[in-house]
């Protein structure tokens, strides 16, 4: 029963991560940011367009780490789950971009989505180097602590 719990919790925590994905792409209008440009300096304003632009690295690839965690609260992770959750999160992330093509101040663009492959690629890294290789590491221990039950 506790297994069916955790593993209810995480696939809710994905679910409601990629609805919150779904939204921000839909009302966040980087044009708004015009606004405020004349009040900040010109680096942070170029801080915060960077920022911005890394949130792919960081949005997509957390979004891979959600499905693993799915995956962990069912048993031991295998290849197979780790290729099939980096495909969810890469299809998740062109779904996203094409959404984009429909919503006002927004577009699709190809840049998106190479930063989206990137971050999916360095959370993999991270999964695999810290749950295989690294049996001391703390980010490991976590993730293998998920599949006790």
């Amino acid at each position: 029963m506790r297994l069916f719990f955790k593993s209810l919790f995480f696939i809710l925590l994905t679910i409601c991560y990629m609805a919150f994905i779904w939204i921000q792409s839909s009302y966040f209008d980087p044009e708004s940011l015009v606004g405020i440009s004349s009040s900040l300096s010109r680096s942070v304003f170029l801080l915060i367009g960077a920022a911005l632009e890394l949130a792919h690295l960081f949005q997509f690839g957390l979004l891979y780490l959600c499905i693993i965690l799915v995956f962990l609260s069912l048993g031991r992770l295998r290849t197979w789950q780790e290729v099939t959750a980096a495909v969810i999160a890469l299809g998740y992330g062109i779904v996203d971009e094409i959404h984009q093509l429909y919503v006002p101040f927004r577009s699709f663009s190809l840049g998106d989505i190479v930063k989206d492959i990137i971050g999916i690629f360095v959370f993999w890294w991270l999964v695999h180097r810290n749950y295989y290789f690294k049996k001391s590491s703390k980010f490991g221990r976590w993730l293998r602590n998920v599949t006790s039950i």
